[in-house]
């Protein structure tokens, strides 16, 4: 984390504020700005100052949206990647949009990714009260990494997963903005056409 940023610099974050004001400035266009700081440890009062002070810099008409971390989980023992749900909601209370990183969880069996799955789509869509969520899913195919299986952590297995978690509910809640696929350039051809079948679709279809 230091070796990037340096969040406890009242003047690097100034600094960083003002960058992200001028590269909007000069592509009007964008909708806003999508931070992505990894690791980023529940708690980090600093992160919580800088997600205060870009928003105060920021134009009115821009979207502030973060990268966010899951629910801590009994299946993944690393709490730098994960988020509690005060910290959760401290994050959401400062931003417009969080995209929440619902994978890299070292998972070898694919029922049991579903389940944590559903489990983290319902608790990261009950824990904000008015900020937009998306649903962050795997379609990359890193091996030999430990935290990532393919063949676990796909698209398949989490929009299994997603619509397990929603099922459950009687009506969508409106912060549900959909998923977020990460990342999109590895994606093929019949990874596309799943995501037509399963997601896609209309309601009356």
């Amino acid at each position: 984390l230091n070796d990037h940023v340096s969040l406890e610099s009242a003047h690097w974050r100034e600094a960083f504020a003002r960058s992200i004001v001028g590269l909007l400035v000069r592509h009007p266009g964008f909708a806003g700005v999508h931070l992505n700081i990894e690791p980023m440890p529940s708690g980090n009062e600093d992160f919580l100052r800088l997600l205060e002070e870009i928003n105060a810099a920021l134009p009115p008409d821009k979207l502030l949206s973060v990268a966010a971390f899951p629910p801590p989980t009994i299946w993944h023992w690393y709490p730098n990647v994960h988020w509690d749900e005060e910290y959760f909601a401290a994050v959401s209370q400062r931003v417009d949009q969080v995209a929440v990183m619902m994978y890299d969880t070292g998972i070898r069996l694919p029922k049991l990714y579903q389940s944590l799955m559903a489990s983290w789509t319902r608790k990261v869509l009950d824990w904000p009260a008015n900020t937009q969520v998306l649903l962050g899913v795997p379609v990359y195919d890193d091996e030999g990494v430990g935290y990532h299986f393919p063949r676990v952590e796909n698209l398949r297995g989490a929009l299994l997963g997603i619509h397990a978690g929603l099922s459950r509910y009687d009506e969508l809640p409106s912060n549900y903005q959909g998923v977020a696929i990460y990342c999109e350039w590895e994606m093929d051809d019949d990874e596309w056409g799943y995501l037509s079948r399963h997601f896609n679709r209309a309601a009356s279809d």
